[in-house]
């Protein structure tokens, strides 16, 4: 009879080395080393319960793995020491809300009394009324009453205080349990990994799994550089994992991908055409507000990015970033900050206002992505100069599509639009047509101490029938661009120190009388 020796290491110094961050999940893969010889194995210990038993997977670099095992075992407590810390707190604001509960009983019994104290004082002055009178007594009696009701008032608005931050500290570590999700759980996953290696030789080890309660946002930063026509942007990501297991001096790769949208290609439906018939109706005029969004494609572009090692790989429908250098990311839901990239993007800076909308002038730059990656949405943080300018959406930006980033409205340009008339006519033979005439003035100063060229943009209607036209009339203000296929009209405005400037516009828009214009 042959024995066989088994060679078992256990995984106490199996760090996770590595985390695939998706929006949704993580891929978590932990690393040993391992001495060969026949039967050996390394074991994994204390894999969190939020990982998904079916997607365990082992490789080697020496060798090949023959054999994977997994057990769950039952825990007397929970697998993350945060929890048991938060149900200790729990136990605690409990254990305070019940004291205060109890005080607040009681003041109110006291207050009752001295209710009670009041009325049986009046009740004896009454009485006495028609005997020798004692004010003094009286006094003293209503005196007590009221020091005991006007103490148990002021315990009770104490106690009252009290509870209710009570409650907020409840409701806050009650959330935090909730984030923490799986990791409350009583039971942990220990992994076994059998390799089959030469003897003598060490085997470097991998273990990956997925894990819920896990996902990163990205942030950025945008800071102005007008001296030198470029902007700073800083690209950041807040990861979150709330698994009980930390990622300690760990490589995070962020990754754009969804699984569970993105391993999917959507299915095409039949397109029909067919027509109803419908009676004669009068044509009706309505106002159509579209908004049109392309897909962008990426372009020649020149990459400006300083990353310390970033890499980018291009993943098809995604792309993963691997973070610079080693992070540490907790595992109590607590928010990791990690830098991404810094890149410097070529910029072009205006004045530029739309006061329909808004009326105020805007410090704005257009600048091309030239990171080598897509910029995703995200909250952005503008600064212009050393202050914080506000903070505003980013949308999705693809490698080498147009950038237009905001620096906050300027404070020392002014702008005002008047509606001068919005009214409506007949003309042409027998009344056949209606006219809609609009006229709107922009009044422009410039406060500044240097000269300012101030971009204005105001726009018209755009037919979209044959027998509906729209005329820019001869009194609208010379100088301005049109964009004929959305009707926005532009001024370049040049304003000197204290000067202002006046712009008007006025057009028309003809309808035949057979329409209904009720909606335009």
């Amino acid at each position: 009879m042959t024995f066989v020796l088994a060679m078992v290491l256990a995984a106490g110094s199996t760090p996770v080395v590595r985390a695939v961050v998706y929006p949704d999940r993580a891929q978590v893969v932990r690393r040993g080393a391992l001495a060969c010889g026949p039967g050996a194995t390394l074991r994994f210990e204390a894999v969190p319960p939020a990982a998904d038993a079916n997607s365990f997977r082992a490789q080697s670099d020496t060798g090949q793995v023959q054999g994977l095992r997994v057990a769950s075992h039952p825990q007397t407590a929970a697998y993350a020491k945060q929890v048991s810390d938060l149900e200790d707190q729990l136990r605690a604001l409990a254990a305070q809300q019940h004291v205060l509960e109890d005080q607040q009983r009681r003041d109110t019994a006291e207050q009752g009394t001295a209710t009670g104290y009041a009325d049986l004082a009046a009740s004896l002055v009454s009485r006495e009324m028609v005997e020798a009178p004692n004010a003094k007594a009286w006094n003293g009696a209503f005196d007590l009453a009221l020091q005991t009701e006007l103490r148990a008032s002021d315990d009770q608005v104490k106690v009252g205080a009290q509870l209710r931050e009570l409650a907020l500290k409840t409701a806050a570590v009650e959330a935090k349990l909730s984030q923490l999700g799986a990791a409350a759980a009583r039971r942990a996953y220990t992994v076994e990994v059998l390799v089959g290696c030469p003897a003598g030789r060490t085997a470097q080890v991998e273990l990956s799994y997925l894990v819920g309660g896990a996902g990163w946002e990205p942030a950025y930063e945008a800071r102005a550089d007008e001296g030198s026509a470029a902007v700073e942007l800083s690209t950041f990501a807040t990861v979150h994992q709330a698994t009980g297991e930390p990622w300690n001096s760990a490589q995070v790769i962020l990754s754009t991908a969804v699984p569970r949208e993105s391993a999917t290609p959507p299915e095409i439906q039949p397109l029909r055409v067919y027509a109803t018939e419908k009676g004669d109706t009068k044509k009706v005029l309505v106002r159509r507000d579209e908004l049109q969004k392309h897909a962008e494609a990426s372009g020649d572009f020149k990459s400006n990015t300083e990353a310390g090692g970033l890499a980018a790989a291009d993943q098809g429908l995604s792309v993963q970033l691997t973070v610079p250098g080693s992070s540490d990311v907790p595992g109590d839901g607590s928010a990791a900050r990690l830098f991404v990239a810094r890149t410097r993007l070529p910029a072009k800076f205006a004045y530029r206002t739309v006061p329909k909308l808004a009326p105020f002038v805007f410090r704005v730059a257009d600048a091309t992505n030239s990171a080598p990656f897509p910029l995703l949405a995200g909250p952005l943080d503008a600064f212009r100069g050393n202050g914080f300018m506000g903070r505003y959406a980013l949308e999705r930006t693809a490698v080498g599509a147009p950038l237009h980033l905001t620096f906050g409205a300027d404070e020392s340009l002014k702008v005002k639009r008047t509606v001068l008339h919005e009214i409506q006519r007949q003309t042409g033979l027998f009344g056949g047509n209606q006219r809609f005439s609009f006229a709107y003035r922009f009044e422009l100063a410039n406060y500044e101490s240097g000269k300012r060229q101030v971009e204005l943009a105001e726009h018209i209607p755009v037919s979209e029938l044959d027998d509906v036209h729209v005329q820019v009339d001869d009194e609208t203000s010379r100088g301005y661009a049109e964009r004929k296929d959305d009707g926005i009209l532009t001024w370049k405005l040049t304003l000197a120190p204290g000067e202002k400037k006046t712009v008007d516009l006025v057009f028309h828009v003809d309808v035949p009388s057979s329409y209904d214009t009720s909606g335009l």
